[in-house]
């Protein structure tokens, strides 16, 4: 019988651990915001993307009402609306350098956040009004919104070889789509800038980091790639918690909380099972849960994985899991406080489960 459930429900484990051009507007000259910019017709291919920058304040209409989508963006320009996009306290201590920038600067507060976290290199000159160019704003891009840089990447261009300093900021941003070619083969790294195209990138670049704080994308350390971590069915993993919660509460012990982070890792070890046909605890390519986990940056002080396969439903999977000792053990261990549960299908509809549990 102790075989059979086993076989159905898998393993447990717990592990302990020890603990773009014209001059820059003066701020005279720029409207605070306008719901619409009088020369950006709703034809205009980045219509949706300005009007987002708009709305949100991260870029200015001019005062006489135009948003000059095909005008070059400045560095300052630049640094304000990322900043903004950021919504960066604009309080900071930092001090630039700069010799040609000046604390009358109508963007002055927002480049000196910028510099305090990195994203502009401090130095003798910034030349606020100098446009941008495409290989100048790849790499602000990247660090602003911590866009991971490697140099294994699918992305090539002929233009763009092997010492250039903004190879791999270049390559990692079109891995993830954030930035294109101007054609299959070309990148064109001096190219300048447009306000339309900058309003693009920025929005594109707050897309992707909507999907990795929604938990739907991680950075794999080892394939050096980012994957998809959306869980198959998170109307089923929260039945799981629920019930789990439910055999917990018979027995007055804490609740467990819900951990995105942690059903993200889970969502992991579920696809990898699936992808390179296993069932074990220890991951061919990640190695032991703990490794896993740690791997991914998520932090605990102990740590335990149930793992299950071709269970149909919720219900199932807790009540073979309960009538399993190892599993049950770790259901009830009373100092776990929480837990991330994943499902995964293969190819021939079978499900596999995932339930962690992390004391923090």
């Amino acid at each position: 019988m102790l075989k059979k459930v086993s076989s159905i429900v898998g393993m447990s484990l717990i592990l302990l651990a020890t603990p773009f051009a014209l001059p820059l507007p003066n701020s005279s000259d720029v409207a605070l915001a306008a719901e619409t910019a009088k020369d950006v017709s709703p034809s205009h291919w980045a219509n949706s993307s300005i009007q987002h920058m708009l709305d949100k304040q991260y870029m200015t209409t001019y005062q006489d009402g135009t948003f000059k989508p095909e005008q070059a963006i400045t560095r300052a320009e630049a640094a304000a609306a990322i900043a903004r996009s950021m919504q960066l306290k604009l309080d900071v201590p930092a001090e630039p350098k700069f010799v040609d920038l000046t604390a009358d600067h109508p963007y002055y507060k927002e480049i000196c956040a910028l510099v305090e976290l990195g994203i502009l290199q401090n130095g003798d000159c910034f030349n606020p009004d100098a446009p941008l160019k495409r290989m100048q704003i790849a790499k602000m891009l990247t660090l602003a919104y911590k866009i991971e840089v490697d140099s294994q990447n699918n992305s090539k261009y002929s233009d763009i070889n092997e010492g250039h300093w903004a190879k791999d900021y270049i390559e990692s941003l079109a891995d993830v789509g954030i930035i294109k070619g101007v054609n299959a083969k070309q990148f064109a790294p001096n190219l300048l800038v447009t306000r339309a195209q900058f309003a693009s990138l920025v929005e594109r670049s707050l897309d992707f980091t909507t999907t990795l704080t929604n938990y739907e994308i991680a950075y794999d350390y080892l394939s050096k790639t980012y994957i998809p971590t959306k869980n198959y069915s998170a109307t089923m993993a929260n039945d799981v918690l629920n019930l789990v919660n439910i055999e917990r509460q018979k027995r007055k012990l804490p609740l467990l909380t819900y951990d995105g982070a942690l059903t993200q890792v889970a969502v992991i070890k579920a696809q990898d099972m699936v992808n390179r046909h296993y069932f074990e605890h220890e991951s061919p390519y990640y190695g032991m849960p703990w490794d896993l986990a740690t791997l991914f940056d998520y932090p605990y002080t102990s740590l335990g994985e149930n793992i299950g396969r071709n269970i149909p439903s919720p219900e199932a999977a807790v009540k073979a899991w309960m009538a399993s000792p190892s599993h049950r053990e770790n259901i009830l261990r009373e100092h776990y406080t929480n837990t991330g549960v994943a499902i995964a299908v293969d190819s021939k509809g079978i499900y596999y489960w995932v339930q962690l549990f992390s004391s923090q």
